[in-house]
């Protein structure tokens, strides 16, 4: 068991596929929303249901061992909610699903508050198609030979070098409204990614 990862479902588009290796994380957590719209209908018991429990249904069964955390605070998405509580029981990295899919403004808020915590915590999201993540400033990442890759700023990047792709860049700005690096392949096992300043959104491609 890792003792400061934790997996994180929010209420996105429910995962697709089975859960193997549970016992590695510290902690498995959801938000009221997530838990009652698929989670509750999946083999995993959630430690904890978090959220401001506008979703709460108290017909449906909660399994014994789960605590319910109500966190009202209007201020903050149910998303930063956890992140919060479960960073104060030691959490370091999180595992999230359901980011992505459904309403798009929910996905557009879950990448706020990645931006605002990134640089404290590891926080990778999965969801049906590919894994997403802000890159440190240096990064390499593995395993990933023929997968599309593709890397979004958020909103300008400077001095942006990568390797082991089918079309490097070399000390480039990468910017909304401007250029940017979309299904990019990797044609290496180990890829690079390297720049200077801003938050920059690499996608891994399943």
């Amino acid at each position: 068991m890792s003792q400061n990862r934790a997996l994180l479902f929010i209420n996105g588009e429910p995962p697709q596929h089975d859960f193997h290796h549970l016992d590695n994380y510290a902690y498995i957590a959801c938000t009221d929303g997530a838990y009652h719209n698929y989670l509750s209908t999946l083999s995993i018991e959630p430690n904890f249901i978090i959220g401001d429990l506008d979703s709460y249904n108290p017909n449906k069964a909660i399994p014994p061992k789960t605590q319910i955390i109500h966190t009202p605070d209007q201020n903050k998405t149910d998303f930063e909610k956890a992140i919060l509580f479960l960073a104060g029981k030691g959490v370091k990295a999180f595992d999230v699903y359901g980011a992505s899919g459904h309403a798009s403004d929910h996905f557009l808020g879950n990448i706020s508050v990645a931006i605002r915590y990134y640089h404290q915590y590891q926080i990778t999201f999965y969801d049906n198609y590919c894994h997403f993540f802000f890159a440190k400033h240096h990064q390499e990442i593995t395993n990933v030979k023929d997968h599309i890759i593709s890397l979004m700023p958020f909103s300008k990047v400077t001095g942006v070098t990568i390797t082991g792709f089918q079309y490097p860049l070399i000390d480039a700005t990468l910017s909304l409204g401007g250029v940017v690096s979309l299904r990019n392949k990797a044609i290496s096992d180990l890829i690079k990614i390297s720049f200077k300043n801003g938050d920059l959104m690499v996608f891994v491609e399943n």
